[in-house]
């Protein structure tokens, strides 16, 4: 535990408060063409954006304060009724760019946990969605996404782990002696690449209910779990 005297003396002003104030104007739009009854294209244009976001002094950090981020996202897909109806399609592509990615950064000496400001990320992939009546008790359906994320900033370097082995390069902060790694090029943290859903169920009617068999399979790749690799 802290005193609000020692947290203080955390910070570089001795300031525990923070007042950020943003304001951005959001847009949207999309299109829609019905190439027949059962089956349409679309695109998509939005601009997004998030306010800054105050992370307060604790036992392991100073206070840190993240600014403003901007996300401009484009999307094409294609949605469709197949098989007379007894199956149904959505595909997607997709690209987005974040400039100013407001991120956390957890490592160092002291286990801290700072917000920070990347100067950009990025993201593209595809997105499946398929659902299909097999039969007259059948139901299957196969969700496949593809999200292949980069974090762009050549310049930026975080604090790492005590005790691990760091693969990104790193650099030795003159002041304190602590190590840091840049992570341009890194995915970003939770981000899988691959995701897959598929799921299978076998329905009997029983009275005024049903019996019913159901197994769900799920498989994502590798994550990071921090903003460096190691």
């Amino acid at each position: 535990k802290c005193t609000l005297a020692q947290l203080a003396a955390q910070e570089p002003d001795g300031n525990l408060s923070a007042s950020p104030k943003d304001s951005r104007l959001s847009w949207d739009a999309s299109a829609t063409w019905a190439l027949s009854k059962d089956a349409n294209l679309y695109v998509r244009a939005a601009n997004g954006f998030r306010a800054s976001s105050v992370q307060g002094a604790g036992p392991f950090n100073a206070k840190s304060v993240a600014g403003p981020e901007t996300n401009t996202s484009f999307e094409a897909g294609f949605k469709a009724d197949l098989a007379d109806r007894r199956a149904r399609l959505a595909f997607s592509v997709f690209h987005y760019t974040v400039k100013d990615q407001q991120l956390t950064a957890v490592g160092g000496a002291a286990n801290a946990n700072i917000l920070l400001n990347a100067k950009k990320a990025v993201g593209r992939g595809f997105e499946l969605d398929l659902q299909a009546i097999l039969g007259e008790h059948w139901l299957a359906t196969l969700g496949v996404g593809y999200n292949d994320t980069k974090i762009k900033d050549p310049s930026l370097a975080i604090a790492t782990c005590g005790s691990c082995t760091v693969t990104d390069r790193t650099v030795t902060d003159p002041v304190t002696g602590n190590r840091r790694a840049f992570i341009d090029g890194n995915p970003l943290p939770q981000a899988p690449k691959v995701t897959t859903n598929f799921t299978l169920k076998y329905t009997v009617p029983v009275g005024a209910g049903e019996l019913y068999a159901y197994t769900d399979w799920v498989y994502r790749s590798k994550v990071n779990f921090l903003l460096y690799e190691s």
